[in-house]
């Protein structure tokens, strides 16, 4: 039986009840982190325009987990300095930034194995931005979610009995029913298959035109070059290149560093 893509059906998505004359921005300003000798970020800059969808590669160890880690809360920096919309986030705890709209997911499908799908998004959104600032809500409740993101039949199963390629896509349902400005999204398609690889890529592409801008880190160039506007290079935590896809694919030290050619 052919897969179908859940994203591709039409589902009516509520807009957010909100006026803003731009879409915040996140701006990291000189950020380092240090696990005891280990420089994992040296004196990284980014800014991110969630107007549109901006890609985190390079080779494994070259710091992209531990600057979403360091953005979210996770971690706190060594130096240096994260800025979203205009306000100093540096060092705030994961919950607090996470109710200002800053959102991310992980590289390990996570989930509470014992609670039913329904129930995992439910507590994601209860606990979301819109309810902590009392603003409207952008989803009408959790089934709303589990619909658009294709697990609507799916929801009194229990979490931990799923196949790995839906409790990648519960994931990122939790991280929608926060109610994301912005979605940080870590290797979303680390071991999908070619069609969930496909379904991943329609979803992530409606984001923006919802108000929810996108940043992720994969080492899926299909992906990444299919859905990404820009470009940032990291290599031993140090950002080496930025730009359009096309233009930092063809950067020689890029090409060296990520691409193993040689020059």
């Amino acid at each position: 039986m052919a897969p179908i893509d859940p994203y591709a059906a039409a589902v009516t998505v509520s807009q957010p009840n909100r006026k803003s004359s731009r879409m915040p921005v996140l701006e990291v300003i000189g950020l380092s982190k240090k696990f005891g000798g280990v420089t994992a970020l040296a004196g990284v800059d980014i800014s991110i325009d969630p107007s549109q969808i901006t890609g985190i590669i390079g080779p494994n160890g070259s710091g992209k987990t531990t600057l979403f880690n360091t953005v979210s809360g996770l971690h706190k920096p060594t130096s240096g300095r994260v800025s979203w919309n205009g306000q100093d986030i540096t060092g705030w705890p994961a919950y607090r930034i996470a109710r200002h709209g800053l959102i991310r997911s992980f590289q390990q499908a996570m989930s509470f194995p014992q609670l039913s799908v329904r129930d995992n998004v439910q507590i994601a959104y209860e606990h979301g931005r819109s309810r902590a600032d009392g603003k409207s809500r952008r989803w009408d409740s959790s089934d709303h979610i589990l619909d658009f993101i294709g697990l609507g039949a799916m929801g009194s199963e229990i979490a931990g009995t799923m196949s790995f390629g839906n409790l990648r896509r519960l994931g990122i349902a939790i991280a929608l029913a926060a109610d994301p400005l912005l979605l940080l999204l870590d290797e979303p398609a680390a071991g999908l298959n070619d069609s969930e690889g496909v379904e991943l890529r329609n979803l992530i592409l409606r984001f923006p035109g919802m108000g929810i801008g996108v940043c992720l880190i994969d080492h899926d160039m299909t992906l990444m070059g299919a859905v990404c506007q820009r470009f940032v290079v990291l290599n031993f935590g140090t950002k080496i290149a930025e730009g359009p896809p096309a233009q930092v694919l063809q950067d020689r030290q890029v090409l060296d560093v990520y691409l193993g050619v040689d020059l």
